[in-house]
């Protein structure tokens, strides 16, 4: 029987605009080159990397009454019976300005303020994903709620240092962090060290460290796999589709070195096309990929 996967959390829509010469000044207007429309959030993200990659998912989370999210959902393959559509709020917006390497965000988050109801009501899942920083007494709830859950909060800081939340987490499969979330958490600086951090609070983890790739622990061992090297064009959603790439392989029963290359190949070719999930790549890809690097 196939597994059932359910993806939940915050659900966005990106504007991302690019080209700017300079950075205006007050009341001066500065127009872009390119605008790119997608789907974005961790939630779609990591959701669209593992309907890439061949898996039935469910994407849960609020939006709001927005055909051109529905039918861009449902064009990269995602089931969306999880949705729901608040009567009040618009889907959730962030405007992203690229210029120069950095990229500046503004984000307007309309029915996403509702995302703790929409986790509290999800439909059952033999995997669930979870990318949200919900508290930890809803956190303990969803893991009671399937066979596996991963999560990964982002950038919150408060959430990443509440005792709480790390007993909580004690009890998923595996949590996200990149470095400097790690670095929050448990106020060390070297990937090992977090690994053995998280180790002593019974976090399992897995640390995305950008272009240094991203390492776990295996036993006592700490295994750290190097990324590939691709020229981005945007690296928007880039850790949330390494997320894809490692659950793909640990899905499927792989070595903790193989989930960390494949998650490594999916980010870092995700960074290929403008949008989260536009470069993530397919199935024949990332075996292609995998060949080359033995």
């Amino acid at each position: 029987m196939a597994l059932r996967i359910v993806v939940a959390g915050e659900i966005y829509v990106d504007q991302v605009l690019t080209g700017f010469r300079a950075w205006p000044r007050p009341g001066e207007e500065a127009f872009g080159e390119s605008l790119t429309r997608e789907t974005g959030g961790g939630a779609p993200h990591t959701a669209a990397g593992l309907a890439r990659l061949g898996w039935e998912v469910t994407l849960a989370g609020p939006v709001g009454d927005d055909p051109w999210l529905h039918a861009r959902l449902e064009q990269v393959g995602l089931g969306t019976a999880g949705l729901t559509v608040s009567a009040t709020e618009p889907t959730g917006t962030t405007i992203a300005i690229s210029m120069d390497g950095e990229r500046t965000f503004f984000t307007y988050r309309g029915a996403n303020k509702d995302v703790d109801s929409v986790l509290r009501n999800l439909p059952e899942a033999d995997h669930l994903h979870i990318a949200a920083a919900c508290d930890a007494n809803l956190l303990r709830a969803l893991v009671d709620r399937a066979k596996t859950v991963s999560v990964d909060a982002g950038w919150h800081p408060e959430w990443l240092r509440d005792e709480q939340v790390h007993e909580a987490l004690r009890a998923v499969s595996w949590f996200f962090p990149n470095e400097i979330e790690a670095a929050e958490l448990t106020g060390e600086t070297k990937a090992e060290n977090m690994l053995k951090r998280f180790r002593e609070l019974g976090i399992p983890a897995a640390v995305k460290l950008g272009p240094a790739g991203s390492a776990a622990l295996s036993g006592e061992r700490c295994v750290q796999i190097s990324s590939i090297q691709i020229e981005p064009l945007d690296t928007t959603g880039a850790g949330d589709c390494f997320n894809a790439g490692f659950l793909d392989a640990w899905l499927r029963d792989e070595p903790i070195e193989v989930c960390l290359g494949a998650g490594n190949i999916c980010g870092a070719l995700s960074t290929r096309q403008m949008g989260g999930i536009n470069g993530f790549p397919t199935r024949e890809e990332l075996n292609e990929c995998r060949s080359r690097l033995r």
